[in-house]
C-alpha cells in the first residue's frame, strides 16, 4: 500500500515523549446511512479506550496497531439533498473529534468510502446508485465546509472493502499462512449483496484504472444476450450473482404465484431441508459464481478471494467452491484460497481511512 512503504512521515505526536501516531476519520456512506469512524494508528495509551481495534502490515513485515475509537452511524434519507449530506458528515465529523477530545487540526486525514467509481481526474463521483452524489466532488465540498487543510480522498466502496480486507483481514491471513507480504500480493474483493461489486488490490494498491472504473465486475458479462441490467446492456454478472438475482431465480421457478417470496437468507434455509427447487438454484448460482471466478483467475491470477455482503455469510456458497473455481481456470493449480471477510462491516471506513495513507504518502 505503502509503495515500497518508505519512509514515512511523522505528522503527529500525542504528548512531548513524541510517540508517533494518526488521527484518520473514515466515512462509510450509502444510500440509507452514513457511517464515520475515528481511527487511531500506532502505540496506544494506556488512557485511552477503544471499541475495536484491528492490525495493518507494512512491507518490512512489521504489523501496525489501528484502534477504533469512536463510530457513529445515522440515517440518511433518499429524498434529501446533495447539501444536506454535506452538512451531515461536517456534524458527524466534528461530533466524532469531539467525543475524544481531538481538535480538527490534529486530523492526518479524512477517508471517503462512496458508492460508486470516482473518476480519478475529474474526481466526481461518475455513477452511483445513491444519486445526489453524482457529478459532485464530495471530498472537495467536505474539505471547503469544515475548512480543513488536511487530505481528503473519494474511493469506490467496494475499493474500499478490499484494500481494507489485503492490508487487515483476509491479506494478514494470507501473509501467516505463506509468508506472502501484503505488498506482494493480488487481491480480488467482491460484494455479493444486494448489487455485486468488487476491487483490486496489486501489490498493497488499489487498481483504479484511468477512469476509476477497475473491478465494476458486476458488469462483466456471465451471459450475452442474457438478462437486461440496469446498465443499459444484458448478461451483466450483476443479475445472475446478487442477492436479489438468486431470489428471483427461485421465485420465478415455483414460488411465484404466493404472496410472500422467500429472501435469499431463506433460500439457504430451504436448501439446508434439501428443498428440491433451492438445492437447484443454489447450485445454479454456485456454478455461475465459479465460473465468473474461473475468468477473473485467468485474467489477474490472484493469490486469494475475500467476499463481503449479506451472501458471503452463508457457509454453503464456499462449500466445493474453489475446487470448482480451479475446473474453470487454463492451467491446473493449487485451489485459490477463498475467505470470508475477515473485518466485518468495519471494512468500508477502514479502507477509506487507509487509502487517505495511500494516496497522500502519510506514513509514520
Amino acid at each position: 500500500m505503502f509503495g515500497n512503504y518508505g519512509k514515512l512521515q511523522v505528522l503527529f505526536f500525542i504528548d512531548s515523549v513524541g510517540d508517533k501516531i494518526m488521527y484518520l476519520i473514515g466515512f462509510d456512506i450509502g444510500g440509507t446511512k452514513v457511517e464515520a469512524m475515528l481511527i487511531y494508528i500506532g502505540n496506544l495509551k494506556s488512557n485511552i479506550s477503544v471499541i475495536s481495534s484491528f492490525e495493518f502490515q507494512k512491507s518490512t513485515g512489521d504489523i501496525v496497531p489501528g484502534f477504533v475509537l469512536y463510530k457513529k452511524r445515522v440515517a440518511t434519507e433518499r429524498h434529501h439533498g446533495y447539501e444536506q449530506l454535506i452538512d451531515k458528515m461536517a456534524i458527524l465529523t466534528n461530533e466524532i473529534c469531539a467525543e475524544k477530545n481531538v481538535a480538527l487540526e490534529k486530523l492526518s486525514g479524512i477517508g471517503l468510502s462512496v458508492p460508486g467509481p470516482v473518476d480519478p481526474k475529474t474526481e466526481l463521483v461518475t455513477s452511483s446508485n445513491t444519486m445526489v452524489l453524482v457529478g459532485h466532488n464530495l471530498h472537495n465540498d467536505l474539505s471547503k465546509k469544515l475548512g480543513l487543510s488536511c487530505p481528503i480522498i473519494s474511493e469506490n466502496d467496494a475499493n474500499c472493502f478490499a484494500l481494507a480486507e489485503s492490508l487487515c483481514g483476509a491479506g494478514l491471513e494470507y501473509f501467516k499462512k505463506t509468508g506472502i507480504p501484503v505488498n506482494k500480493q493480488v487481491a480480488i474483493g467482491l460484494i455479493l449483496g444486494s448489487g455485486f461489486g468488487g476491487g483490486i488490490i496489486v501489490n498493497g494498491k488499489v487498481v483504479t484504472g484511468r477512469r476509476g472504473g477497475a473491478g465494476e465486475v458486476g458488469h462483466m458479462t456471465l451471459y450475452p444476450g442474457g438478462y437486461p441490467c440496469y446498465c443499459g446492456r444484458a448478461g451483466c454478472a450483476e443479475q445472475y450473482l446478487c442477492g436479489p438475482a438468486l431470489e428471483s431465480a427461485l421465485n420465478n421457478r415455483i414460488y411465484s404465484q404466493i404472496e410472500k417470496r422467500p429472501s435469499a437468507a431463506q433460500i439457504f434455509e430451504l436448501y439446508k431441508a434439501q428443498d428440491p427447487i433451492a438445492l437447484a438454484v443454489v447450485k445454479r448460482y454456485k456454478s455461475d459464481l465459479a465460473l465468473f471466478l474461473g475468468s477473473l483467475t485467468c485474467c489477474l491470477d490472484p493469490h486469494y478471494f475475500v467476499f463481503g455482503g449479506g451472501l458471503s455469510l452463508q457457509d454453503i456458497i464456499y462449500d466445493g467452491l474453489e475446487k470448482k473455481v480451479g475446473e474453470n481456470t487454463y492451467l491446473p493449480e493449487q485451489p485459490i484460497p477463498i475467505y470470508k471477510h475477515k473485518i466485518g462491516d468495519s471494512a468500508g471506513a477502514i479502507g477509506a481511512a487507509l487509502v487517505v495513507l495511500d494516496q497522500n504518502n502519510l506514513h509514520f
